[in-house]
């Protein structure tokens, strides 16, 4: 049973006495404030900061309960970057540790000219520009990706670049990245749903461009490792998949059309599925599977409107591979890596970005030296590189 405040106390005591029945955090973290979140208070880092892996910084030592005392160490960085922040208790990074200048250069040279190779439609730029990056500030594992990305972009464009030092830069952010990514697949969540999505996105992009840098001495183990993390964006969305898909930043990013059926034939694909029928094996049904798909992405490019994105549609092939055909890839299976050939030249009828350029012939020579082993195979070799030879060298 509640005690009745006494006559006799003042207005100011009254007004403190029903404060003390206030269960709002009052010392919580600069980042809970900041989100609008209720902080638990645990030091050093509570717990919704250790749920994200974001750093947690705290109001000065004054305004703590004598319940959490900051170590000096702890106060001294609480302070410095009081010092450094844009607004009362708004910190000018939820990073781990401040932005470095070079940090700050990667992030300049995204959204001044890498968010324009993202995606092949100018309208769709604002969302990696903009909404991307205010998606980043508030989980720092997505801006750590951005950054990565942004370093080899800048590799790859820059001749006067120091390309050691952007590798670097490059290595050590993706590899946080991911150390969080990995945390958060285990525990999914509304909450970090779009960020993830983003960073999936990224991840993928990355690893195509970064294999563009050095040739990898197996490109075929290289794209089925690329096929393995488009999969993996199916795995994070999955969970959210109404609240992704539903979202403003999805429109913005991805073309969302009605289903529309494709009419058509692609004679030279077609011929490939009848190669594979004369296969009696275990995996014919996986050939047929995969090359009656690829057939239906090379309609679906050549006949997508012109606001699509056609690279976009070509790679989400690579999504619906069965778990069988992806295995028959990292085995190098010859009638696999004609498939693959044949998927080379779906890539060369869209406009190739940065992250992509290199790989339908990098693809074509790969399956062409493989299918030495088995000479009668070549001839079925022989469109996929005379497209894709012709391709590169319009480049």
């Amino acid at each position: 049973m509640s005690t009745p405040i006494d006559e006799a106390e003042t207005p100011e005591q009254q007004r403190a006495a029903k404060r003390k029945t206030h269960r709002k955090s009052r010392n919580g973290c600069f980042q809970c404030k900041q989100r609008h979140t209720k902080c638990n208070e645990e030091h050093p880092r509570c717990g919704n900061c250790v749920r994200l892996d974001i750093h947690c910084t705290w109001p000065s030592r004054e305004r703590f309960s004598t319940k959490y005392p900051t170590p000096p160490e702890s106060h001294a960085v609480a302070t410095a970057e009081r010092t450094l922040s844009v607004g009362p208790d708004v910190p000018v990074s939820s990073f781990g540790s401040p932005m470095s200048i070079a940090d700050l250069r990667l992030l300049h040279h995204w959204s001044t000219k890498s968010y324009q190779d993202m995606n092949a439609d100018p309208a769709r730029w604002p969302a990696w520009q903009i909404d991307c990056v205010e998606v980043a500030f508030d989980f720092p594992f997505l801006l750590r990706g951005i950054l990565a990305l942004a370093a080899i972009h800048k590799t790859s464009c820059d001749p006067q670049a120091d390309r050691q030092s952007l590798l670097l830069q490059a290595d050590t952010h993706i590899s946080s990245a991911l150390e969080t990514y990995r945390k958060n697949l285990e525990h999914p969540s509304e909450e970090t749903a779009m960020a993830m999505f983003l960073l999936s996105m990224v991840i993928v992009t990355y690893n195509l461009a970064s294999a563009q840098l050095e040739a990898p001495e197996d490109p075929i183990g290289a794209l089925h490792h690329c096929f393995r993390l488009v999969q993996g964006v199916a795995l994070v969305i999955q969970p959210h998949v109404t609240q992704i898909m539903n979202s403003k930043m999805m429109s913005k990013i991805v073309e969302q059309g009605p289903g529309i059926t494709f009419e058509g034939k692609v004679p030279e694909v077609l011929r490939l599925k009848k190669l594979a029928e004369t296969k009696r094996t275990s995996a014919h049904d996986f050939y047929t599977l995969a090359i009656d798909d690829l057939h239906t992405h090379f309609l679906k490019t050549r006949q997508c409107p012109p606001e699509n994105d056609r690279l976009a549609i070509a790679f989400s092939w690579s999504s619906h591979l069965s778990e069988e055909f992806l295995h028959l890839i990292s085995t190098h299976d010859p009638i696999t890596a004609l498939v693959l050939a044949h998927f080379a030249v779906l890539l060369t009828e869209c406009r190739l970005a940065w992250w992509i350029a290199e790989w339908p012939l990098r693809i074509v020579l790969a399956a062409q030296k493989l299918l030495v082993a088995t000479p009668e195979l070549l001839a079925y070799l022989d469109w996929p590189l005379e497209i894709v030879k012709a391709s590169a060298g319009e480049r």
